[in-house]
């Protein structure tokens, strides 16, 4: 069985490559075709289309689209946020000479995030409201993570708001960082998981059931070996190979936390993403259950 996968080119996503290279899907007999976007706004529509058999995805679009009675249903772990301050790797950065120096600074200010109206502008909204800032002063324009840093050092924004290895690449043009700002609201956060159709699993319960096993298989292996996790980088991240071993990475595991989701829920809901928060419950895919 041949899956597509869309995926976006960040290390979140590295124990799918890793987990591919080291044969667990093809374990399972499996072959996976990772299909590259910019965000899970975009690969939740092209599931749901049937041009991808299984997405990966921020935890906002598939509250969203539960919110919509989307039928999608999440079927693993995706990557989560760093259980400590050091290992945080969503932060907002400045330029090295901008006089921005807090986050109160922040205020008034243009911050460019990869989608709107979405994970990014949530967490950014949440933590930057945790140190004092009127969030409803903040201004938000969309530049993919691939484009943030030199949108960046051109002017066009004050701040940008990314994920790794594009933090890193911020920080080597001279950026300055601001506040991690995903840990800043909840340490350990889903920040994103794997989801597919409610039809797709219905049609082919047994396929999904193989992909969760390798998945958790990889995420497993990707957590307890970082050396193969960085070698696995360059084959689908457009960091150089120098920066690779400075690249902060995610932190992997099969436990949904989905006490994490539900906050993210609360959050959406707050800050107007969402009318009503989504049942959790129904939301992740239970084998045999749903």
């Amino acid at each position: 069985m041949t899956l597509n996968v869309g995926v976006i080119p960040i290390v979140d996503v590295a124990p799918l490559y890793l987990g591919m290279k080291k044969g667990f899907f093809k374990e399972e007999n499996l072959t996976i075709k990772p299909q590259t976007f910019a965000g899970g706004a975009e690969i939740l529509p092209a599931v749901q289309s049937g041009d991808l058999q299984i997405g990966f995805s921020n935890t906002t679009s598939m509250l969203i689209a539960a919110s919509k009675g989307l039928p999608v249903q999440i079927i693993a772990q995706g990557v989560q946020e760093g259980a400590t301050e050091s290992e945080a790797w969503t932060r907002i950065y400045v330029r090295g000479d901008s006089d921005i120096r807090s986050p109160k600074d922040l205020e008034g200010k243009t911050i460019g995030i990869n989608t709107l109206q979405n994970i990014n502008d949530v967490m950014t909204k949440a933590a930057l409201e945790k140190h004092g800032v009127d969030v409803s002063t903040l201004k938000f324009a969309e530049v993919p993570f691939p484009e943030a840093v030199q949108t960046l050092q051109q002017g066009d924004v004050d701040a940008v708001a990314v994920v790794e290895p594009f933090g890193t690449l911020a920080e080597e043009s001279g950026a300055r960082d601001i506040i991690p700002s995903i840990y800043t609201v909840e340490p350990s956060l889903t920040v994103a998981t794997y989801f597919t159709t409610e039809q797709y699993i219905a049609q082919n319960e047994d396929v999904v059931e193989r992909f969760v096993r390798a998945m958790n298989k990889s995420l497993e292996y990707a957590a307890n070996n970082p050396d193969e996790v960085r070698d696995t980088l360059g084959s689908y991240t457009e960091i150089p190979d120098e920066l690779i071993d400075k690249v902060l990475l995610g932190q992997w595991s099969t436990d949904l936390n989905q006490p994490s989701i539900e906050l993210m829920g609360q959050l959406s809901k707050k800050y107007g993403l969402i009318e009503e928060e989504p049942n959790v419950d129904e939301l992740i895919w239970t084998p045999g259950g749903s």
